[in-house]
């Protein structure tokens, strides 16, 4: 056992390098004298915990294999949760502890940890771990897929496009999430324009010709917004694009979901059909709706599709609050449930942001506030209303 594959050497796309975080100088020692006998690329090694991984991770891409030290954690569990929050799902994770714990191996386990060791670490156990990881392929971990979310207009013009770029921006800048969005939307291109990118034909073709994907396919078709959004959008004339076919949209997206927190898709009302099969797989829909009677209407029928198929819906109420739509109250009682989430009517915040390319949250507090309680309710957190300060409360002036 002399000679280990590449670590993430099957694509350009795939995660690359070996990184360590160990709390003892013998752990250490075996692990470099391992990576220096089976030639690991990219290793590196940093004296820290659980807690160090997660800081850093937080900041910079994930390697293809990551040890972890937990020694000395009171709630391990918890610790790997959060640090899976922040790794990508690609990731292999290897926990190193202290104790031989059926329980906590199980638990690990059941997080989608590749392996768990527990000290001393001897170099031939650490050569078979790696050898078994790099060469038999993803283990432990290999279902550990990120969200795929559709977000759809109850009908055209509501903004669910205006809706998608800053949710996905959000998520990646504030939320430190690794993103994906996709425009199946491949003639127009509107998310480019949204976020000040430059479309180019990869999304189109990858469509077009499913046989072509591959991670260097990927790779190219795909336009970095930012450190952790990646956007995957078309702008191709009608003439190149009669109607856009997603034949090769289920490979696609298992691709991304593989390397990406979340995939949002921008579904149009004019491609709800064609794109059925993809949003047939969408884990949840984020449905965007006006406050009137027409877009109430549309919902419902949207709603009642979604149930069809046992999928999470989120219902979003964009413009409240525009002069001449129904009240809240008015359009709860047509849809017979609250919105889920709501974002004000916010005119100059957001057509200004269309103009720049920038999102509006970046530049509004108000569309960041109503962005961010959507990014909670898509992650499923609980969204708690803070209180008003003491002095408000006992001048009645604040629950």
């Amino acid at each position: 056992m002399n000679a280990v594959a590449p670590v993430g050497a099957a694509g350009a796309g795939r995660l690359q390098g070996v990184l360590a975080y160990l709390q003892d100088a013998e752990s250490e020692a075996v692990l470099r004298r391992v990576a220096t006998q089976l030639a690991l690329p990219g290793f590196d090694v940093r004296r820290g915990g659980i807690a160090a991984a997660a800081r850093d991770l937080k900041q910079q891409r994930s390697p293809a294999l990551l040890f972890v030290d937990v020694a000395g954690v009171d709630t391990i569990l918890d610790a790997v949760s959060d640090l899976s929050d922040v790794c990508e799902p690609q990731l292999q994770l290897v926990v190193i502890g202290e104790a031989n714990d059926v329980g906590l191996y199980r638990g690990l386990m059941g997080l989608g940890v590749a392996d768990y060791l527990f000290k001393p670490l001897t170099a031939e156990l650490v050569e078979q771990v790696i050898w078994r990881l790099t060469n038999g392929g993803p283990q432990g971990n290999e279902a550990r897929l990120g969200k795929l979310v559709a977000v759809c207009g109850a009908r055209g013009g509501v903004g669910a496009s205006s809706v998608a770029a800053n949710l996905a921006s959000y998520l990646a800048e504030k939320a430190s999430r690794r993103v994906a969005l996709v425009d199946l939307d491949v003639r127009s291109g509107a998310q480019a324009l949204l976020l000040g990118a430059k479309p180019n034909p990869g999304l189109a073709e990858a469509l077009e010709v499913p046989g072509r994907l591959d991670d260097l396919f990927l790779e190219r078709a795909t336009v970095s917004v930012g450190p952790r959004l990646d956007l995957l959008a078309s702008e191709m004339p009608p003439e190149r694009v009669p109607m856009p076919k997603f034949e090769g949209g289920d490979a696609l997206i298992s691709r991304l979901q593989r390397s990406y927190h979340y995939v949002l898709m921008d579904v149009p009302v004019g491609l709800r059909d064609a794109a059925a099969p993809l949003l047939a797989a969408t884990q949840i829909q984020i449905l965007v709706l006006e406050s009137t009677l027409v877009s109430a209407r549309d919902t419902l029928q949207r709603v009642e599709a979604a149930s069809a198929l046992g999928q999470r819906q989120i219902l979003l109420h964009n413009k409240a609050g525009r002069p001449g739509d129904l009240s809240s109250a008015e359009l709860a009682t047509a849809l017979a449930r609250a919105p889920d989430a709501t974002i004000p009517f916010l005119p100059r915040a957001f057509n200004g942001g269309i103009n720049l390319g920038r999102p509006a949250w970046r530049d509004d507090p108000r569309a960041e506030a109503a962005v961010a309680l959507l990014a909670r309710e898509l992650s499923g957190q609980k969204v708690r209303t803070p209180k008003a300060p003491g002095w408000k409360r006992l001048l009645g002036l604040g629950a």
